[in-house]
């Protein structure tokens, strides 16, 4: 039987795998939770949902965000990891990327889809690079 296209079902535009793991279990669950959210925010474009609605989804994935960035940086700073200054950087520079979203949006701007791919690409980047470079330097200080 063939679905109707209103009936597909959503495919995740993030997905979690075990590469983005850092082995710092806080921080692993809240990126899944990132991932989730950005999959919400693209299920509520994908569906067509009124735009109360997407600004509910990016609001959320807002606020977990800066939640998440707040446990990185603390952890850094008690680490006394060298590289937090440049990490908190590219934190701030996606925040003021997404509140310039937010902004769009509740102007009644046009935000479409393209802004969950950049959301993946933004999020996926900075785990495999930024993330893993801070969790090998903690490995690095167990073993030390």
């Amino acid at each position: 039987p063939h679905l109707n296209p209103s009936e597909e079902v959503p495919m995740p535009i993030a997905v979690w795998s075990r590469r983005y793991e850092t082995g710092i279990e806080l921080v692993d669950a809240q990126h899944q939770g990132l991932f989730e959210a950005v999959n919400r925010l693209a299920d509520s474009f994908k569906e067509g949902q009124a735009r109360n609605q997407v600004v509910a989804c990016l609001d959320f994935l807002v606020a977990y965000t800066v939640e998440h960035f707040q446990t990185e940086e603390r952890f850094m700073g008690e680490d006394a990891y060298p590289g937090l200054a440049a990490h908190a950087d590219e934190h701030a520079q996606l925040m003021r990327q997404v509140q310039e979203l937010q902004a769009r949006l509740v102007a009644g701007q046009p935000v479409t889809m393209d802004v969950t791919i950049f959301l993946v690409e933004w999020l996926t980047t900075h785990i495999s690079g930024s993330d893993m470079r801070y969790a090998e330097f903690v490995r690095e200080q167990r073993r030390g």
